[in-house]
């Protein structure tokens, strides 16, 4: 097997997942949210955030996040305080 084979058998497309739980959270967190990258179909990076209640920009922050997330290719799960309808979020 060569390079040249990946050229000709391009990666199926995987199928993202986002996970969104309301719960409530220690040390007043207004959300945390765990981001796993993918390359080549397996999992090459796993990063986690979290927004504290106080901050003024929390719902702006938890929305750039999980957004440039999902745009990389990341599956997003995040827990926060806020109920899912609240943020604009939908149940598939």
């Amino acid at each position: 097997m060569s390079w040249l084979d990946n050229l000709r058998r391009p990666e199926p497309p995987r199928k993202q997942l986002l996970f969104f739980a309301k719960e409530e959270l220690a040390n007043e967190y207004f959300a945390v949210i765990r981001m796993t990258y993918f390359s080549k179909g397996k999992i090459s990076k796993v990063t986690e955030m979290h927004i504290h209640c106080y901050d003024l920009n929390a719902r702006a922050k938890f929305h750039s996040t999980v957004k440039f997330a999902l745009k990389a290719g990341a599956d997003v799960s995040a827990l926060c305080v806020t109920a899912a309808d609240e943020l604009g979020i939908e149940p598939a």
